[in-house]
């Protein structure tokens, strides 16, 4: 996704209404690019959006494994670059443009917000049941939320789910489209002269980004139950 910076005042004390990310996700950012000028890209934290912009860079020198951000290939003097956002908090993103001659300077902020565990992804119902037949898949709906009380924007999709069946020893992974919702599961082995019952465990899921969703505790399994055939009867006809 490119993000146009818009111009801002840094001394402005109201700030733009933040872009929403998630800790993982990565964004690209685009200015208009004029031949002959330089760029620099520099992310600083916030505790409110009425401090000051500019005060305090946010962390990216690799030490202590703390960082909030990464510029993505070490990039940051470029008109478009890409950041990896690591940790919840408030940022500006600034850029700088110097003209050729580097004598003047124009500068730019994005305010924006990353999300922690706020984020978070479920199925829907818990259980399910069907008879068996010559189809071994089917679909569950998945809830994805960016808090308690707003779904995740499509912008976010779509989202991709790692799940595991019963004796995996690896993922399987699936995408969600923001249409439907739907978790598509392969993998179930129906048997129609013995019941079977399917859990399907939610390992991990991301946005379209990379950004982390947090897996709702107790809302990570879903159980499929498949049942199994009656006996086929047999027709006689007294003469």
């Amino acid at each position: 996704m490119t993000l146009f910076v818009t111009v801002m005042a840094l001394a402005s004390a109201k700030a733009q209404d933040p872009y929403v990310a998630l800790p993982g996700a990565t964004h690209q950012f685009t200015v208009s690019e004029n031949i002959g000028n330089t760029y620099e890209w520099k992310v600083y934290i916030v505790s409110n959006w009425t401090d000051q912009k500019d005060a305090l860079l946010a962390d990216n020198d690799g030490l202590n494994g703390d960082d909030d951000f990464l510029f993505v290939g070490g990039e940051y003097q470029k008109h478009q670059i890409n950041i990896t956002f690591l940790n919840e908090g408030k940022y500006y993103v600034i850029a700088e443009e110097f003209n050729s001659g580097i004598t003047c300077s124009s500068r730019r902020a994005f305010a924006l917000e990353v999300l922690g565990s706020e984020a978070t992804i479920e199925f829907k119902d818990l259980v399910s049941d069907d008879c068996a037949d010559a189809d071994n898949s089917f679909a569950t709906e998945m809830i994805a939320m960016f808090d308690s009380g707003t779904e995740l924007a499509e912008s976010q999709y779509p989202v991709t789910v790692n799940y595991r069946l019963d004796g995996d020893t690896a993922d399987r992974t699936a995408t969600i489209t923001y249409a439907d919702k739907m978790l598509n599961v392969l993998g179930i082995i129906e048997d129609e002269n013995n019941e079977t019952i399917n859990n399907i465990t939610i390992m991990s899921a991301t946005t379209t980004y990379g950004g982390t969703l947090k897996i709702v505790t107790g809302k990570e399994v879903h159980v499929r139950t498949i049942h199994a055939l009656p006996a086929k009867p047999v027709i006689t006809v007294k003469n």
